[in-house]
């Protein structure tokens, strides 16, 4: 302390100014003598409270003409600067010009411009002049230094405003008087920093260890929040050598093994105790937790807006704690001219009513003040108070945004399709169930397991509830494995060490393995549902947009159709499935009770193989086909809109059911932009393309009503597989040990962690300084 003291009184007595008349070394004296006992830290945020303190109640404002010119003026002005008065309009600085023209007096007025407040060397590199300050009573400019240290000149004693005139301004900026003034402020400035300087010096190092300290705080924040690991152990303590820190500590002393200034600071503040900082407690990161997610919502929100066009996705689903949780995504066309689809929260406990649910998507809008006059799409599921066309979510939606379109979800429209298939007849069912026992009766034995294993190249797979694609996987490993499961369950039904129950299962079982009709319908399934699961999983990507639907729906059209006329080769891979005593189709001959009306004539008898086409084969094929056209249909009605044949007539259409976006300029962009794309060699084919190449050539503004039709049509979603993605992530944030998980936390942390490619591109120091700003802090940051 009394060194600083004695630098202030070096620094006094450079200004030849006496130190028993400055308040402020006083001041500090005697502060010195009560706060021997304060931390550095204190002593330091005091001690620079006095020095910034002048003793006089009249501090000088921003206004230079009302300065009351004086030595302690000149020291306030000299430590903490002035402000230029630049945000401001100039209406007072009018200045009147009278001259004659053709014999009469005229005028004009003249004003300020903040190009006086610039000057340009002859190379053409330009500088601020800092040295002058506006005043706002007056309407003049003032040169600070000459009217602080010099007051002769109009430039320090009345003021400038000769506005015709700013010649004058570098005449005195050149002056000798004005540089001579210039250097007594600038000396003075830096007599009086010595004290300020050192201070500030020991401030700035606080300021920059405690930034450090959050910034690995904050990296082990992004990193654990953006892969939905879990932070908190049940110890919190850094000297615990347990595996039960959680990873948020566990990573800061994985992290601290290779930062030299980070173990450090574990060693310092790794355990503080109660009423003591060190940023590294749960509350910190729990805090950024919640700074983070609100940025990234912020960000979303933002490009949204800025892509004006936009749909939206919907589904629920239950959490370990049984309670309902509605995910909420939208998708846009981002800056780029690519779709993309973003999480905005979950929403917890709304019912499944449609009106509760479309209020709750109403709220949604107004809490981040989201335009559903923009709305141009919506997608759910089937159910019918989600797709209800008179009083589902969809139809109150469409009473307030008529142009939202509803688009069924077409990978769940597709596993509907395969569903009505499975179930249109008894074999279909029968064999599925089958499938599923087969499963069950090794899996529920580690011994039988170890046997199909012996024989088996791979494990078998069970069915999903929700995933059709595990129907897939498990008829693939079951026609995969059918000679390992038929000799694994020829060897349980003839080993004597078997209970009698497990024989008569495994015997049951090797029945239907034997029959003719389960190896067809293994072959047969196998070939759909890996085709089906190859469209399904086109049809979950982002980029996807209705006309790539279409296209997807009517290959499998095509194939079915193809599929049907191939009974005889499925009738040969299911033979081959035999080594030796082929079997054939099973002949059922049912005895019907004639009616009154009917003839005595003999009921028409198919043998095995006619019965089998005709009563299942057909069914099959016949109600995949048709469940294809009509889910089809609702993408056809949808696609209409944006036809690309006979192209003035279609824009013509899709102008009048978007008046509100689209005007007649659009007709002829159409044709102009047909036109340039046929002069390419490689031209975008897909209307992806197309919003790209718009983009990537910077031809959004010649053709502006196009990139609003091609916005329209890509922000429209094919499918709510985004939701279902959210379901993953919420299953794994909030499971069992996190049940009692709060529905904010849960919102960040998943934010984050389905958002992760925004999380990771957040900028510390935004972050940091919000964290600062949220709260008092107990260290300068």
């Amino acid at each position: 302390m009394e060194k600083l003291i004695n630098e202030f009184n070096d620094s006094a007595k450079s200004v030849n100014l006496p130190l028993t008349n400055q308040p402020a070394v006083k001041c500090l004296i005697i502060k010195e003598e009560q706060d021997t006992n304060l931390s550095l830290e204190t002593q330091i945020h005091n001690e620079v409270n006095i020095l910034q303190a002048p003793s006089s109640s009249d501090l000088p404002g921003s206004d230079p003409a009302l300065w009351t010119l004086n030595e302690e003026t000149r020291d306030f002005i000299c430590r903490n600067g002035f402000n230029q008065n630049l945000d401001g309009n100039f209406s007072q600085s009018k200045t009147q010009y009278q001259y004659i023209r053709q014999g009469q007096f005229r005028s004009h007025n003249r004003y300020l411009s903040k190009d006086l407040f610039k000057t340009t060397l002859i190379n053409g590199k330009t500088y601020q002049r800092d040295y002058l300050c506006y005043s706002v009573s007056t309407g003049k400019i003032y040169c600070i230094p000459c009217y602080l240290f010099e007051n002769t000149s109009n430039f320090s004693r009345k003021g400038f405003s000769d506005w015709k005139h700013p010649n004058k301004i570098n005449n005195h900026e050149n002056s000798t008087m004005h540089k001579t003034c210039t250097f007594k402020m600038k000396h003075r400035s830096s007599d009086f920093g010595r004290v300020d300087l050192q201070l500030t010096y020991k401030l700035q190092t606080e300021t920059d260890y405690w930034i450090n300290v959050l910034s690995r705080v904050c990296s082990v924040v992004k990193s654990l929040s953006s892969h939905g690991l879990s932070f908190r152990g049940g110890d919190d303590s850094f000297e615990s050598s347990g595996k039960n820190n959680g990873n948020f500590i566990m990573a800061m002393k994985l992290i601290a093994e290779y930062d030299p200034f980070l173990s450090k600071h574990i060693l310092k503040y790794g355990n503080p105790g109660k009423g003591n900082t060190s940023y590294m407690s749960f509350f910190t990161y729990e805090q950024f937790i919640k700074i983070m997610a609100e940025k990234v919502i912020s960000t979303i929100v933002d490009e949204l807006k800025s892509s004006t066009y936009y749909s939206i996705s919907i589904d629920s689903t239950p959490d370990i704690s049984n309670i309902d949780q509605l995910s909420f995504v939208v998708r846009y066309v981002n800056s780029i001219g690519q779709p993309v689809e973003r999480f905005l929260g979950f929403i917890e406990n709304i019912g499944h009513k449609a009106e509760p649910i479309a209020e709750t998507i109403f709220s949604t809008f107004n809490k981040h003040n989201i335009d559903i006059k923009f709305l141009r799409g919506q997608s759910y599921d089937n159910a019918a108070n989600m797709s209800g066309a008179y009083s589902g979510v969809q139809a109150r939606i469409k009473l307030v945004a008529p142009l939202a379109d509803f688009v069924p979800c077409s990978a769940h429209s597709l596993n509907l399709i395969g569903l009505c298939a499975a179930s249109c007849c008894s074999v279909a069912n029968n064999y599925f169930l089958f499938v599923q026992n087969v499963y069950v009766f090794f899996s529920s034995s580690t011994h039988r397991w170890m046997i199909l294993n012996k024989h088996a190249e791979s494990t078998l797979k069970g069915l999903s509830v929700t995933r059709w694609s595990a129907r897939n996987d498990a008829c693939q490993s079951l026609n995969k494995n059918w000679i390992a499961v038929t000799n694994a369950l020829q060897e349980l039904v003839d080993s004597d060490s078997e209970k009698p129950f497990t024989r008569s299962e495994a015997n049951g079982l090797l029945r239907n393995m034997n029959k003719l009709e389960t190896a067809f319908m293994t072959s047969l399934w196998c070939d759909i549902l890996q085709t089906f699961n190859n469209v399904s999983k086109k049809l979950q990507s982002v980029q996807l947009d209705l006309s790539s639907v279409v296209k997807l729906y009517n290959t499998l059209i095509e194939y079915i159709k193809t599929l049907r006329t191939m009974f005889n080769t499925y009738e040969k891979l299911a033979q081959d499935k035999f080594e030796e005593n082929v079997p054939q189709f099973e002949t059922k001959n049912r005895k019907r009770k004639k009616q009154i009306e009917e003839s005595n004539e003999p009921d028409t008898v198919f043998c095995g193989y006619q019965y089998f086409k005709i009563n299942t084969f057909y069914p099959i094929c016949d109600n995949l086909l048709n469940e294809l056209l009509k889910r089809k249909e609702a993408y056809d009605n949808l696609l209409k809109e944006y036809s690309p044949s006979e192209i003035r007539k279609s824009a013509k259409m899709l102008r009048t059911i978007y008046n509100q976006d689209l005007d007649e300029p659009f007709d002829n962009e159409c044709i102009h932009f047909q036109s340039l794309l046929k002069t390419l060699n490689d031209p975008p084919t897909t209307l992806l393309q197309m919003s790209l190449f718009l983009k990537k050539f910077d031809l959004v503004t010649t053709f502006p009503y196009i990139n609003i039709a091609l916005h329209m049509f890509l922000c429209t979603p094919v499918s709510n597989c985004s939701t279902e993605r959210s379901f993953s992530v919420l299953k794994r944030i909030k499971n069992y040990l996190r049940s009692t998980m709060s529905s904010d936390r849960l919102n960040s942390l998943a934010m984050l962690a389905i958002e992760s490619s925004i999380t990771c591109k957040l900028d510390f120091s935004e972050i940091i300084k919000t964290f600062a700003k949220k709260q008092a802090r107990r260290k300068n940051i």
